[in-house]
């Protein structure tokens, strides 16, 4: 039975001719997986095992409409009549587990680089996209004509390709669409510009076109923006005339709401540095206005949010996407009142569109199966051939991922953590402002291991004695990585070591995070390069706590490391702050009353400084691990104890081993 309290997201409802089993969207979302531009046995299985998890609508995202359009190379060219059986093959997977799909009809316009397409990026003004910064090619009319009629001819092979509606993707985010909506990036003096009903002149010619295309009573869906957080841009009010403009059609059968272009490009998948449900109050307020059903979206990961939102009428569905990415079963869990037992989204991005600007696929940083469904989703975990006791050493991610898995195969498994609480660095990182929603990942792996007969040991500093004295017939050492007085980093720059590195006033942020250190009123905190969340995360908190922040890095920038999103929002937060920045920069010297710094390959002293928090690379813990090589001992090792990285390749590294062992 589902939870009581949950009634809503469970009920039925039509979009157009469509009956969607209830009111939960995975919506459209960049996967990365297109192979020579074509749908994959990758994308089938991907959309298939959400159908199977129980989502009512999953979006399948922004295949391009046009050769001007390419928004990663592992996006799918939905104008080549070839995309036919793939969308197929897609369409048929989710429909033998109950749910629909729609796919999407994306341009990015000029929010992207040639580099993917080798032809002209293409925008209603040539003003290069703030985050992109390439100049794109002011649309001429026939170029306006070839858009609409390409939105047609996707939407063609969408039909024929078995999807039960498609959607005008880019009303929304700074894509093409919505950069003519705006003014913000509309600057034409012709028909397309000036005015609302001008600049949305496209939007409505590309919804006549398709509708046209598929008749009338197939689903058609549109996003729009709610707000689109830009200078001069569109605010609430405009996008609510939009949407009256749109809706008045009769030819639109929903609306999903989002808000943001690339200038606002952190809004576009807001990261844990957003409030939950931060777009619901713009679906509410398009809701107000015009009759068609409303998705809200934007960091809903709780079916309580979602039930609430519904409750209220500020949408008629709810989409909980990245939700999906993390678990694709959310849905069923919840109506067996499974939900201790959801693996939520802790909204760190560094799985799901972090990977994309990598140019690679999606997947998630506690859900191995994420992208990978082939060979880690639904049914592919087999029993071992023979049951084994396993010894598993350390109890961080690593750590409680191998002995899940393990326990899952069959195998006899004792997990030793010497801390009195199993988390490892994620516990640490969980302690810091902000971040908090990481301890999600330790919550899951918990209740997992509570459910499986994992012998789970607190407080055991293992040794090579202690572990054989268990007789084990295999080890996994995941012993992690910790800080030292060597600053790694620095070796890559062939530095020497640190002179005064073993003052007092040295610490590690795992004396500030675990110790409760008391550091000084002027601080330096030092990324060696690993350029990530740790130094600025714990800077900013030291800067809120009143403390005078500086923040050194060899990189360009503080946090170069952290996907472009999160950079948007992360970066002016640190300028809020009053954190001082040290680009180009690395610490040489500690002295009695101040840090020297070689910045941009001159010695820089920063007098007054009291602490010197180092916040970089760390070093893996192996002594445990060579000890029972060298004594035969059948071992691996997984994750920090290999070389130190980040939860996503500890998580990911011990699913694949202890499938092996």
């Amino acid at each position: 039975m589902p939870v009581p309290k949950l009634t809503r997201i469970f009920e039925p409802i039509t979009l157009g001719q469509v009956e969607i089993r209830n009111r939960i969207v995975m919506t459209g979302h960049g996967t990365g997986m297109a192979q020579s531009h074509l749908p994959s046995a990758q994308h089938a299985a991907y959309y298939r095992e959400r159908s199977r998890g129980g989502v009512g609508l999953i979006g399948m995202a922004f295949p391009q409409i046009h050769p001007s359009s390419q928004n990663v190379p592992g996006e799918v060219r939905a104008y080549l009549p070839e995309v036919v059986p793939g969308l197929r093959r897609i369409a048929d997977g989710v429909h033998e587990h109950g749910a629909k799909i729609v796919m999407q009809l994306g341009h990015v316009g000029r929010q992207s680089s040639s580099t993917w397409s080798e032809h002209p990026l293409w925008a209603p003004s040539s003003i290069p996209c703030p985050l992109n910064r390439e100049m794109p090619k002011e649309m001429e009319p026939e170029d306006i004509d070839e858009i609409v009629a390409a939105h047609a001819l996707a939407a063609r092979h969408a039909k024929a390709g078995g999807m039960d509606g498609v959607e005008i993707h880019s009303g929304y985010g700074g894509y093409l669409l919505a950069c003519f909506l705006s003014p913000f990036s509309n600057h034409r003096t012709d028909e397309y510009g000036g005015s609302t009903e001008n600049r949305a002149r496209i939007i409505l010619r590309a919804l006549d076109a398709v509708r046209e295309e598929v008749g009338p009573d197939y689903l058609v869906g549109m996003n729009i923006q709610g707000d689109d957080f830009s200078p001069g841009g569109l605010d609430v009010a405009e996008c609510q005339a939009i949407a009256r403009l749109i809706a008045a059609t009769g030819k639109v059968d929903y609306f999903v709401v989002k808000g943001s272009t690339y200038y606002s490009a952190s809004q576009n998948v807001p990261d844990m540095q957003h409030p939950k449900m931060v777009w619901v109050p713009l679906a509410s307020a398009i809701k107000q206005v015009v009759e068609v059903p409303v998705v809200a979206v934007g960091r809903v990961t709780e079916a309580e949010e979602a039930e609430r939102v519904l409750a209220a009428g500020q949408a008629d569905l709810v989409a909980m996407t990245r939700q999906h990415i993390a678990d694709p079963d959310t849905v069923n869990k919840l109506r067996e009142g499974r939900d201790d037992e959801i693996r939520r989204c802790i909204g760190c991005n560094q799985g799901c569109i972090d990977r994309l600007f990598k140019i690679t696929h999606t997947t998630c940083v506690h859900n191995p199966a994420a992208g990978y469904e082939l060979e880690l989703g639904a049914g592919t975990l087999r029993p071992a051939s023979a049951r084994k006791r396993i010894v598993v050493v350390g109890g961080g991610p690593a750590g409680m991922k191998c002995a899940e898995t393990a326990a899952r195969r069959g195998h006899e498994v004792i997990l030793l953590e010497r801390r009195e609480a199993l988390g490892g660095q994620l516990r640490l990182a969980a302690r810091v402002d902000g971040r908090e929603e990481i301890a999600e990942v330790i919550r899951y792996l918990e209740v997992q291991l509570s459910r499986l007969p994992v012998e789970v040991k607190l407080g055991e500093m293992a040794s090579a004695e202690s572990v054989l004295a268990i007789a084990p017939d295999h080890v996994i050492a995941a012993t992690g990585s910790a800080p030292g007085r060597r600053i790694v980093g620095n070796l890559s720059y062939g530095l020497p070591p640190v002179a005064g590195i073993d003052s007092d006033r040295v610490l590690s942020t795992w004396d500030l995070l675990e110790d409760g250190a008391e550091v000084g009123e002027r601080v330096l905190v030092v990324d060696d390069g690993e350029g990530g969340w740790k130094g600025v995360s714990v800077a900013l908190q030291l800067a809120a706590g009143g403390r005078e922040v500086h923040l050194s890095t060899p990189l360009g920038y503080v946090g170069a490391a952290i996907g472009p999103f999160s950079q948007n929002k992360m970066l002016p937060r640190v300028f809020d702050a009053g954190i001082r920045m040290h680009p180009f920069s690395l610490l040489t010297e500690v002295r009695d009353e101040s840090a020297i710094l070689r910045k941009e390959g001159r010695p820089f002293e920063l007098e007054s400084i009291d602490t010197v928090l180092l916040a970089g690379w760390h070093t893996p813990v192996t002594d445990v691990y060579f000890d029972l090589k060298g004594r035969g001992a059948r071992i691996d090792r997984v994750g920090d104890a290999v070389a130190a990285r980040t939860m996503l390749e500890a998580i990911h590294e011990a699913e694949r081993l202890a499938r092996r062992v």
